[in-house]
């Protein structure tokens, strides 16, 4: 992760981990999410004596619409029990999904999601500036 020691790198792991299948309830993706985690962590602010960066909200909103659309066009919506065509409630269905493909499909979808961060980063940070905060001098 970018600039940050292994001790927060698994924190963060950690921390994400509970969006995952929609919180286990397919109520919301995680991946998309995830996303808006990512972008918090380099732009929000950590305590109330820090300003936030302006840069948050539109980088958000930038990614967030991106996302949406995707899901939308490809799936008929955002959240996790749509995307994964799973019911989250159902212990046999979510077993099942780990062999019929349906996991396959979400992985793939998280991949997006990280391509797209990584558009929306570059986009609003620059290539220079990403570098700087990776610890690419």
């Amino acid at each position: 992760m970018i600039g940050i020691s292994e001790e927060e790198s698994d924190l963060a792991m950690r921390t994400v981990a509970g969006v995952t299948g929609g919180c286990y309830r397919g109520d919301m993706c995680g991946a998309i999410s995830g996303v808006c985690m990512a972008i918090a962590a380099l732009f929000a602010r950590a305590s109330l004596k820090e300003v936030e960066d302006s840069r948050l909200g539109p980088t958000i909103r930038k990614a967030y619409d991106t996302l949406k659309d995707l899901a939308l066009k490809r799936y008929g919506g955002t959240d996790c029990k749509t995307i994964s065509r799973c019911n989250w409630y159902d212990p046999e269905d979510v077993k099942a999904r780990r062999i019929d493909g349906r996991r396959e499909e979400c992985t793939r979808f998280v991949g997006e999601c990280a391509r797209i961060l990584g558009e929306v980063l570059i986009e609003t940070l620059g290539e220079e500036e990403l570098k700087i905060l990776q610890g690419e001098d």
